[in-house]
């Protein structure tokens, strides 16, 4: 399966605190702490969709909308112009 890719203008870099998606082309940046910084370190290792499910399923059996969680904040991340579409070579459900 194919992983997901930020889009060629994102960078990703890993703080003490958290995570730091930076667009090169904008200077936008969006800070990600948590869980979304665990996501987007997957995604900045070359993870799929469904690596990332599995992985957080793993974590927080209990959690029911883990899913629809997923891909929101995947969604919120193209629609920022940081992860590229699936139409672009992402994968999103």
């Amino acid at each position: 399966m194919s992983g997901l890719e930020y889009t060629p203008a994102t960078v990703f870099r890993e703080e003490p605190e958290g995570g730091i998606l930076f667009d090169v082309d904008t200077g936008r940046l969006k800070l990600v702490e948590g869980v979304a910084w665990g996501i987007a370190a997957m995604i900045d290792r070359g993870a799929s969709r469904a690596d990332i499910l599995r992985e957080l399923v793993g974590r927080y059996p209990d959690e029911v909308d883990l899913e629809a969680d997923l891909d929101s904040f995947l969604n919120e991340l193209i629609k920022e112009h940081f992860l590229q579409s699936p139409e672009r070579g992402g994968a999103c459900s």
